[in-house]
């Protein structure tokens, strides 16, 4: 009770310092799991900030690894309202591909539909770039279908061929991709 007093207000900068963000990480193995949600609290309140640096995003998914019922859906949702923010980060791209590894589908459908409308400008930035990708392997079959045809809308798909990451999307759409859909999609890059 004392350690979880001396460091309740000071979790979200503890995640931010290169040693500090280990004795978060020590808390997590050491505390007992009841004793974690002060910490899991903290990151989801801040979670853009904390899962936007280069230590804090490590810190993240440690406590989504370690978080159980309440508190995992308390940081689940905490990045999945984020989405937008976090893939276009260097750091905090890597903390939406963790939840989509997850395959929690409620929790994917909704990263998709953070993004359903943008995709033709996030296939095109070099971090959210590599999320579509995610996104595409790894949504159900509704919310792969929802981006696909938005991919291959001929107003966004010229664009995504000539970029070099928006070309890579296209790819790994297509591979993806059943038919009918298949054909209509390649009927449109030609």
């Amino acid at each position: 009770p004392r350690l979880v007093a001396a460091l309740e207000g000071a979790v979200v900068a503890l995640t931010k310092d290169p040693n500090g963000n280990h004795v978060v990480q020590r808390c997590l193995e050491a505390l007992p799991v009841e004793a974690h949600s002060f910490i899991f609290r903290a990151v989801a309140s801040e979670v853009v900030e904390v899962a936007s640096h280069r230590h804090g995003c490590r810190i993240v998914q440690r406590c989504v690894d370690a978080a159980v019922a309440h508190d995992r859906s308390l940081l689940v949702g905490a990045i999945c309202r984020s989405t937008l923010t976090l893939v276009q980060d260097p750091f905090g791209n890597y903390v939406v591909q963790y939840v989509l590894g997850l395959q929690d589908q409620q929790a994917n459908a909704e990263i998709v539909r953070c993004l359903s409308g943008r995709l033709g400008v996030l296939a095109r930035q070099k971090f959210s770039s590599n999320v579509v990708e995610r996104c595409l392997q790894l949504s159900g079959p509704e919310e792969r279908l929802v981006m696909i045809r938005e991919l291959a809308d001929t107003r966004v798909l010229g664009e995504l061929l000539r970029d070099v990451f928006g070309n890579y999307v296209v790819q790994s759409a297509l591979t993806i991709t059943p038919e009918p859909e298949l054909s209509h999609f390649l009927g449109c890059i030609r």
